[in-house]
């Protein structure tokens, strides 16, 4: 009897052992086709979203073209730097104040001629740039491109979400549409260090052609995006102010608005000024300061990029603190006096890895938020995103003035951990909860509200 139990548990021990072991080997094939499941699955992303994508690289180059060039076009009319400061100042007023606009009218016309409509504002804006010569010429085009960046914002999420089939497709879509943006705004940068000496430009003369590739580059993306397929949900109706008071952001919605003000400020303390910290740190010329900042645009793409797969994986909680805590202290060491080649190392992933985190909170906060109330969502994140910069970069104007470089790493820090700890106390128990439904339960919800 007793030998009979004794073989029975070496047989039934060695059976659990196989199976644990063929159980761990099936996991590894899982895993090492992982990145092949998650290719083939970008490339099954729905037909809306494929032709979306295609335009991208486009309006990224234009943009990174745009951060580069407008106030070096503009200091060679004659422009100061207060008249400079006074015109991104009312360039950011005027995309705050036509944001809640710009979405109830993407949800009463759709959100798709709204977005095309943006597209050619700002196509119009920065042909008005390349030819403007005078301040009133410049302050006119930034108000064009405003108005239009307030129409492309509070559309062009709800729109790309609204082709997905389902959440997982959503993450795809939200971090794809962002490491594209990212990379070739970096590699727009990078043509604006090369393209004025081609064309014979700079100086006193201006930068007139290569801002016209700029405009043609966003032009291109408007037609591109015309052909894009119709919204399959029904448009709401009247524009009365009763209307127009029955669309309240519910209470979830303006809890991660406050986020989307924490991390905005931590953004305008620290990424407008790159370039002057890097120039005035450590006396770099422009073209290896755009050389750098291409790096972190890589860098940051690639984190994008491999989001959706860490999501899968870990789960929004796991992978927001691993960016978070990477964020923070890469941020926090900047701060301190570091050997060249660490300080470009951290300079490189503090990047990508505070990006990365504020763009996988802000893309579950969306996906969280029912169809309805996406473009009213996307525009007030845009209007608490941009008081958030706003107040960020007026700050850091006192910290650059005493020439506090460090402090301005170490201020960033303490904003990207506030905004942390914001996201675990007052964001996350809402949004696992609206997250753990299923894609079919938060369909049906979201069909009966309406």
């Amino acid at each position: 009897m007793f030998l009979a139990i004794l073989f029975y548990s070496i047989t039934s021990r060695r059976k659990n052992d196989e199976s644990k072991l063929a159980s761990m080997q099936k996991k590894a094939v899982i895993e090492s086709r992982g990145s092949v499941s998650y290719i083939r699955e970008l490339r099954q992303l729905p037909p809306g979203v494929r032709r979306f994508f295609m335009s991208e690289p486009f309006l990224g180059a234009a943009f990174g073209l745009f951060q580069l060039l407008f106030n070096l076009h503009m200091l060679a009319y004659g422009v100061t730097e207060v008249e400079i400061g006074t015109i991104l100042a009312a360039g950011t007023l005027m995309m705050a104040a036509a944001a809640v606009p710009a979405g109830l009218t993407a949800d009463r016309i759709g959100r798709k001629p709204v977005l095309v409509t943006g597209l050619l504002l700002i196509t119009a804006g920065h042909a008005a740039a390349a030819f403007g010569t005078t301040l009133a010429a410049f302050m006119g085009a930034q108000l064009l491109i405003s108005v239009g960046m307030a129409m492309m914002v509070s559309t062009e999420i709800p729109l790309l979400y609204n082709y997905c089939r389902n959440p997982r497709q959503q993450t795809q879509t939200y971090n794809l549409m962002f490491a594209l943006f990212t990379m070739f705004i970096g590699l727009g940068t990078l043509a604006g260090g090369y393209l004025p000496a081609l064309f014979g430009e700079g100086g006193g003369a201006g930068y007139q052609q290569t801002m016209l590739v700029m405009a043609a580059c966003t032009a291109v993306t408007a037609v591109s995006r015309m052909f894009l397929p119709a919204e399959t949900r029904e448009k709401q109706q009247g524009w009365g102010w009763s209307s127009i008071a029955s669309q309240r952001p519910s209470r979830n919605t303006m809890k991660y608005i406050g986020f989307s003000l924490i991390a905005g400020a931590a953004h305008g303390l620290l990424i407008p000024y790159y370039n002057v910290i890097l120039a005035f740190r450590f006396e770099w010329t422009d073209t290896m300061i755009a050389w750098l900042l291409t790096g972190t645009g890589v860098i940051a793409s690639l984190t994008a990029f491999a989001a959706p797969v860490l999501l899968d994986k870990w789960g929004v909680r796991k992978v927001s603190v691993v960016l978070l805590i990477q964020a923070v202290l890469t941020t926090f060491l900047l701060a301190t006096l570091l050997p060249l080649a660490v300080f470009l190392l951290f300079f490189l992933f503090r990047h990508g890895s505070f990006l990365t985190f504020v763009n996988v909170i802000e893309g579950k906060a969306m996906e969280a938020t029912k169809d309805s109330q996406r473009s009213l969502h996307a525009s007030l994140r845009m209007i608490g995103r941009n008081l958030g910069t706003a107040a960020g970069s007026y700050a850091a104007g006192f910290l650059l003035a005493a020439q506090a470089y460090g402090s301005i790493f170490l201020w960033t820090a303490v904003l990207i951990a506030a905004s942390g700890i914001y996201f675990y106390w007052v964001m996350l128990p809402s949004l696992e909860d609206d997250l753990s439904l299923s894609s079919a339960e938060r369909f049906n919800q979201g069909e009966k509200r309406k």
